[in-house]
């Protein structure tokens, strides 16, 4: 993989906000890209497809064998765990989800964590990043199928055609991107669509109703599980078809990388993960909920006392419990540490996007940056 510097588009604002990119601010850069060999990409979709089998079984062996897990270590109250439990007999189908990677130095990409709920970057991983070769590198290939991806996953999920609704918090201008997007490729997947904030979903009798009183029988939701199940435990018990499904809320807490490792400790792309300071060594720290490296700090412990290394992201996720993962030492690319996401879309690996950051932690602040393979 390496790092190049080129030369913007002149009017590469004017056609991403074409694309519904309205909120790209600074955060999308293109005066550089990564390259990758086709071998690389090889590698990182394996690791992908890998990476999703072993999260689900982590997820089987805590929802089926592990059920006190759910409620002591992710913190589940027991209906909803219940309810998770439900849904995952039912193989209730997941439409997408992200995992980050870093690449150690010998080029094995290992997990730092799956963004298994309500991931961000999608509208700039899919449809921004591939008008942007097609106009810079039309000769060269992308490791990006995700829209395609998407359009035939709303098929498989939904073998009968009919209406689904789209919920989040629209007082945000990218989960608005985000959702509209998604729904483009539901219609183009030949579905109706609405969009609506998540707070407009009425709920009465276990049952959901939009606000032209509507029954809401499928929605997608932009809108993390956790604050759903603090916010309302009855609307999560509701008759609804949600995606992603409530199984999801196993995969998107960060305790599931404690039992990744202890599932899988000889799998190359798992880090040791710990649900407690271990007695020493170089760990990142990591709020069990937490979104966009909030609150995340590297640590150099010993004898089970912490000494911060690197200072700790701000953010609002400080108050819970925390894991350890060992640390990975990033390789900085023209002093820039980039995380690869790779997608998951229908259960398969669809595609990667990058995000590079100025300091090791990579946060809110993080830039988009495209790729090409060649």
């Amino acid at each position: 993989m390496k790092r190049i510097p080129v030369t913007p588009r002149s009017d590469y604002r004017e056609k991403i906000e074409a694309l519904g990119f309205d909120f790209h601010g600074d955060y999308w850069r293109e005066e550089a890209y990564y390259r990758f060999t086709a071998e690389e990409t090889a590698c990182l979709e394996e690791a992908t497809n890998e990476a999703y089998r072993l999260y689900c079984e982590a997820a089987q062996f805590i929802i089926e064998d592990n059920p006190e897990f759910m409620e002591r270590a992710l913190n589940i109250p027991k209906e909803i765990g219940e309810r998770i439990r439900a849904s995952w007999d039912a193989d209730e189908l997941s439409l997408y989800g992200r995992f980050d990677f870093i690449l150690a130095k010998d080029g094995t990409p290992k997990i730092l964590e799956f963004n298994a709920d309500t991931p961000t970057s999608l509208l700039e991983a899919s449809v921004i990043q591939w008008q942007w070769k097609e106009d810079v590198f039309p000769e060269c290939d992308q490791f990006n199928g995700i829209h395609e991806g998407l359009v035939q996953s709303w098929k498989d999920i939904f073998p009968k055609k009919g209406e689904i609704h789209f919920a989040g918090a629209l007082e945000n201008n990218e989960d608005t991107g985000t959702l509209q997007y998604l729904a483009s490729t539901a219609m183009e997947a030949g579905f109706s669509t609405r969009v609506l904030d998540m707070q407009a979903l009425d709920l009465q009798n276990g049952r959901f109703f939009d606000p032209a009183g509507e029954l809401v029988n499928r929605c997608f939701k932009l809108y993390p599980w956790e604050w759903m199940v603090d916010e309302s435990p009855d609307g999560c018990l509701a008759e609804m078809e949600w995606l992603e499904p409530i199984w999801k809320l196993v995969m998107s807490n960060k305790a599931i990388l404690a039992t990744l490792y202890e599932l899988f400790p000889d799998s190359p792309y798992v880090l040791p993960c710990y649900l407690s300071c271990p007695r020493s060594g170089l760990f990142c720290k990591k709020p069990v909920f937490s979104r966009e490296g909030h609150n995340v700090s590297v640590v150099d412990i010993r004898d089970w006392e912490e000494y911060v290394r690197i200072a700790e992201t701000e953010g609002d996720y400080n108050t819970g419990a925390y894991v350890y993962q060992e640390y990975v030492e990033p390789t900085a690319y023209s002093g820039r540490y980039p995380v690869i996401g790779s997608w998951i879309i229908g259960g398969e690996a669809a595609g990667i996007g990058i995000r590079e950051n100025r300091m090791e932690v990579t946060d809110n602040l993080s830039e988009f940056v495209p790729h090409i393979i060649g």
